[in-house]
């Protein structure tokens, strides 16, 4: 290990005290050190031009130059071998596979009196560390400047009370970097729309408009990556202009640039992930209900080794500096131009969901404009139908209305729906479709059957299927097959309001058995 430097206020004593005419020895004896340095002190003393009085008057750092030649580690004989070296050192440490251990023990063969491992390994850090000085400064944040964004690595989730499927959500974090104001939320993607809306929630939060807003270099801000002029997507640029800021992303795998907001996740990991890993949501309105506590609590904590919060500094020193808010908040829109279906919907987004237009509008071609909450669809410049946005994967979001009679009539099918409308033709047709429904299975088992009954209805004359279904009811066979038989063949065999069935009389035209049903 090289020698430590000795204190200055030792140097400046043992030069009074040799001025004082003491001798070496009490001088060493005195300050408990070397008299061979108090020797080497007198020599240099004597040599210099100045006076004690003057070498007292210098700066330590250039009194410390004057003695000992900067940091006795550099003056020592090893280091003028290991200065000559360093330069093919640092350039063979630079190739696969070699190590610095390799390199010092190939070091200590040729010179056995060298440095130690670790002295060695600190001269190369060195070494390399003054080739290569840093131009960067620290990057000196001014209040309301910047807002830092970034989401989460690690991801939380809830649990869905419909399918019992958990879910996963991404974790958005915002720090404002002169005070340390954080916010934090949950989106259910890093998608534009979610991206947007949670910069909104995150200005609205901070109560104000930083001049500066740095997102990370992720898609949903960032079209084309480019460390100068990066291309920002459409929805990035209409919330920068929206808000009156400018928006200028990290450089990508440049994590330098957003530092406060990397470590602003860490301290989220500590701070929410882990108060909440035995907790169990069910929406993720509740998930953020408890972040939010959680970010209160952290933003009002005192910071370590001074007398306020980040809560408290944000107030004092960056809220001033905010840009106002604008009146309305800002709503990311898209925009498709689309054909309406048969079954009078539209279909988009990359969740394939589906939304209702009256069906007048069938095969017309409509106007979509959708945000991050809401789709509004319109024709000829009118609008036709206002939706909310679900999100699910291949829903169907609907008014009743728009849809086709047909539509509504089948979505109103039950046991209920059936019956009453039989009832209206006849209590024998009411009878058989009471008698379906009574099978004991799901009544959608049998909504086919029932609607073969009033299709027949519908194309039979009312007087014969009337009679027929009394034959059927009489008779105790309510089955579809025989009501048909009898309506195709005009109830032929059967009496006239007979109550039961009679063998028709013997002619040359009957052909076989009758059968009795």
């Amino acid at each position: 290990m090289a020698t430590q430097p000795i204190s200055m206020n030792i140097i400046k004593q043992a030069l009074i005290r040799l001025s004082q005419k003491e001798s070496i020895r009490s001088v060493a004896a005195a300050l408990h050190i070397n008299k061979n340095t108090v020797s080497r002190y007198k020599a240099i003393a004597e040599a210099d031009p100045m006076s004690v009085r003057e070498l007292l008057a210098l700066e330590d750092t250039v009194l410390n130059h004057r003695f000992n030649g900067g940091n006795p580690a550099y003056c020592d004989e090893r280091m003028e071998v290991l200065k000559n070296l360093l330069p093919a050192i640092a350039k063979e440490l630079k190739k696969p596979h070699v190590t610095s251990r390799l390199l010092w023990e190939e070091y200590r063969r040729e010179h056995p009196d060298g440095y130690g491992l670790s002295q060695f390994r600190y001269h190369i850090s060195q070494h390399i560390k003054a080739v290569t000085p840093s131009t960067l400064l620290k990057d000196l944040y001014q209040p309301g400047q910047k807002m830092l964004i970034d989401f989460a690595g690690d991801r939380l989730s809830y649990v869905d009370t419909d399918t019992g499927e958990e879910v996963f959500v991404e974790t958005y974090v915002v720090i404002m970097p002169f005070s340390g104001m954080t916010f934090v939320t949950c989106v259910r993607s890093q998608g534009i729309e979610q991206f947007l809306m949670a910069t909104v929630k995150a200005l609205e939060f901070f109560g104000g408009v930083p001049k500066i807003l740095v997102p990370d270099n992720l898609k949903s801000a960032v079209k084309k990556c480019d460390p100068y002029e990066p291309d920002l997507s459409t929805g990035m640029n209409d919330l920068a202009n929206h808000y009156l800021c400018v928006a200028q992303p990290a450089r990508a795998r440049k994590p330098k640039d957003k530092a406060l907001v990397e470590d602003a996740v860490n301290k989220a990991y500590r701070h929410i992930y882990a108060p909440l890993r035995n907790r169990l949501f069910h929406s993720l309105e509740e998930l953020n209900e408890a972040i939010a506590e959680l970010v209160e609590r952290y933003n009002q904590k005192r910071l370590t080794g001074c007398d306020y919060s980040r809560r408290e500094c944000f107030l004092a020193s960056e809220k001033p500096m905010l840009s106002p808010l604008p009146v309305a908040s800002f709503e990311f829109k898209r925009r498709a131009s689309l054909k309406v279906a048969p079954n009078s919907f539209v279909t988009f987004g990359s969740g394939r969901n589906s939304y209702s237009v009256p069906h007048r509008l069938i095969g017309r071609q409509v106007d979509v404009t959708f945000t991050a909450t809401q789709v509004r669809i319109y024709h000829s410049g009118e609008c036709v139908a206002t939706h909310l946005r679900p999100y699910r994967r291949n829903d169907y979001t609907y008014v009743e209305e728009h849809l086709p009679p047909k539509s509504r009539e089948y979505r109103a099918y039950s046991a209920d729906y059936f019956i009453s409308k039989a009832e209206r033709i006849g209590p024998e047709f009411k009878t058989i479709i009471e008698s379906i429904f009574a099978g004991g299975q799901p009544e959608q088992v049998y909504f086919r059957t029932a609607q073969g009954f009033f299709s027949l209805q519908r194309k039979s004359a009312p007087a014969l299927f009337r009679q027929a279904c009394a034959i059927a009811v009489s008779h105790g066979n309510l089955r579809y097959k025989f009501v048909h038989a009898l309506v195709k063949s005009q109830c032929e065999g059967f009496r006239e309001n007979a109550d039961e069935l009679t063998p028709p009389e013997n002619h040359s035209n009957i052909r076989g058995k009758v059968a009795f049903v």
